[in-house]
C-alpha cells in the first residue's frame, strides 16, 4: 500500500513562516505527487544515516524486543553529532549549537563530554522531538527504512545494510560487532572522548566522504527513488532523473528552471511528470505573491482599503502579468482560485478582501477564535496579529518570485550528496 506523508505535516511548514493563508497545506498537496517521501527538513544524508545506525545499535543494545531504544539512540545521536562537529566540521545538523558550545569547553574536561537522555545532557530542548527520531522516522518509514509499529526498528533489509556496511567499520574503535559501544548505549550515562582515539575514529568513519556501490545504491533507491512502497509510483524517480540531466545554480527552485525541467519531462514522453511540474509552477505563481501581500497588509492597520489599492497599482500596474493561466485551476477550494484570478485581473479591492476571508477560514480550521487581518465596513484595514514587517515587492520582483520548496531542494540535497560520495 502507498503511504504518503501527511499533507498537513508540520515539519513542512517552512521555517520563519507564521502561514496566515493556510498556504502549506496548498503547495505540500501540489509538491507530494512528485516527491512522496521527504520534507523539508530531511535534506540530509548524514541525518539518514545517522537514525540508520542509531536505531540498529539501539536495538542491539535493548534487552528484549519490547525494551525502549529511545534513551540508547539519544546517546548515540550526542555522541555522532560531536564526531561531525570535531572531526568533520559538519553544519547544518540538529543541535550544533549547544555541540559546538560544550566541544568548546571540553578541553577543560580533558576533552570528555558527557551523553545521556537527561535534560541536561540533550543537545536540543527536546531531543526526542526535536532531532533525528522526531524528523527522520516517518520519512523513513515511508522510504521503507523503518518498520511500521513501535518501538521503532529498521526494517529487515536496511538492519541487513547496517551490519554490513556500518557495524565493520566501528570494529577498530568499539570491537566485533561494535559490542563496547552497544554496551556503553545501555549505560544512563556515558562519558566520551571527544579528543582523537581510535573510538572517535571508528565513529567518524561512518561519514567519510566516499561511499561504495552498495551504499549509493541503497540510498538512492530508497531515498531518491522513494523506496519499495513509493508513493508517487515511480514519478519521483523520474523528476530525480530530469533533475540529475538539467543540475540548478541554486537547491532552491525557480520558475525558469522548473519550466526547462517540464520541458525536458515532455520530451521524453513523460507528459503526467511535466504536468505536475507545470501545476507547481501555476500554483507558486499565486502562493508567492498573495503570501507577501498579506504580510504586507498586516503592517498596515488602520489603513484605508482605497490606499492600499493605490499602493498595489503603483507597484504591480493594472494588473500582475507573471500570474500563469493555468494558476485558478491549479489552487484548491473556493478561496484560492478567487485570490488567483484578482491577482491576474487586477480586482486589487476584492484580492484584499479575498486574502483576509482565506485568513478568516485558515483561523477556524485551526480553531482560533479571531481572524488576523479584517475589512470593516468602513473600508478600512483592522489588524488583530501582526507578522514580521514586509515590503510590497515591485511587479518585476514579483517575476522572479519563489518562496515555496514543494520538497524539492530535499530532493536535491540528496541527488548533490550521492553525486559527491558524501554520506
Amino acid at each position: 500500500m502507498a503511504l504518503f506523508l501527511t499533507d498537513l505535516d508540520p515539519r513542512a511548514r517552512v521555517k520563519g513562516s507564521r502561514d496566515g493563508l493556510g498556504a502549506q497545506a496548498v503547495w505540500s498537496a501540489t509538491g507530494r505527487p512528485l516527491i512522496g517521501n521527504l520534507t523539508t527538513v530531511t535534506d540530509s544524508l548524514q541525518g539518514f544515516t545517522t537514525l540508520l545506525v542509531g536505531l540498529r545499535l539501539a536495538e542491539l543494545a535493548a534487552a528484549d524486543e519490547f525494551d525502549n531504544t529511545t534513551n540508547a539512540f539519544l546517546i548515540w545521536e550526542q555522541m555522532a553529532a560531536y564526531v561531525r562537529h570535531v572531526v568533520h566540521d559538519h553544519r547544518g545538523f540538529f543541535g550544533l549549537q549547544r555541540i559546538a558550545a560544550r566541544a568548546a569547553k571540553a578541553g577543560s574536561n580533558g576533552g570528555k563530554v558527557h551523553l545521556s537522555a537527561q535534560p541536561e545532557h540533550q543537545i536540543l530542548s527536546n531531543q526526542r522531538t526535536d532531532g533525528l527520531l522526531g524528523n527522520y522516522t516517518a520519512p523513513a518509514r515511508v522510504s521503507g527504512l523503518v518498520a511500521p509499529g513501535s518501538p521503532v526498528r529498521l526494517t529487515p533489509e536496511a538492519s541487513a545494510f547496517v551490519d554490513a556496511v556500518y557495524l565493520p567499520r566501528l570494529e577498530s574503535g568499539w570491537g566485533r560487532d561494535a559490542r563496547h559501544l552497544i554496551r556503553e548505549l545501555r549505560r544512563e550515562r556515558v562519558v566520551f572522548d571527544i579528543g582523537a582515539s581510535a573510538k572517535r575514529e571508528a565513529v567518524a568513519s561512518i561519514f567519510t566522504p566516499g561511499m561504495s556501490q552498495r551504499e549509493i545504491g541503497f540510498y538512492r533507491y530508497h531515498l531518491v527513488e522513494g523506496g519499495p512502497s513509493d508513493p508517487t509510483k515511480g514519478r519521483q524517480a523520474k523528476l530525480a532523473v530530469l533533475l540529475e540531466t538539467r543540475p540548478a545554480d541554486s537547491i532552491r527552485p525557480s520558475r525558469p528552471y522548473l519550466i526547462a525541467i517540464a520541458d525536458n519531462a515532455e520530451s521524453r514522453g513523460w507528459s503526467d511528470i511535466a504536468d505536475l511540474i507545470r501545476r507547481i509552477i501555476a500554483c507558486e505563481s499565486v502562493l508567492a505573491p498573495a503570501s507577501l501581500l498579506f504580510s504586507y497588509l498586516l503592517g498596515r492597520n488602520g489603513a484605508h482599503l482605497d490606499h492600499v489599492v493605490a499602493d498595489l497599482r503603483s507597484s504591480w500596474g493594472d494588473r500582475l502579468e507573471s500570474i500563469d493561466p493555468l494558476a485558478a485551476s491549479a489552487v484548491p477550494g473556493q478561496e484560492w482560485p478567487r485570490i488567483a484570478e484578482a491577482l491576474a485581473h487586477g480586482d486589487y479591492p476584492k484580492l484584499v478582501r479575498t486574502l483576509a476571508g482565506r485568513n478568516a477560514t485558515a483561523m477556524q480550521e485551526r480553531g482560533a477564535a479571531l481572524a488576523w487581518l479584517e475589512v470593516t465596513d468602513q473600508d478600512q484595514l483592522r489588524v488583530r496579529f501582526r507578522d514580521e514587517p514586509a515590503d510590497l515587492p515591485t511587479g518585476v520582483e514579483v517575476r522572479e518570485l519563489w518562496r515555496y520548496p514543494y520538497f524539492i531542494p530535499s530532493l536535491v540535497s540528496m541527488l548533490s550528496a550521492i553525486g559527491k560520495g558524501a554520506a
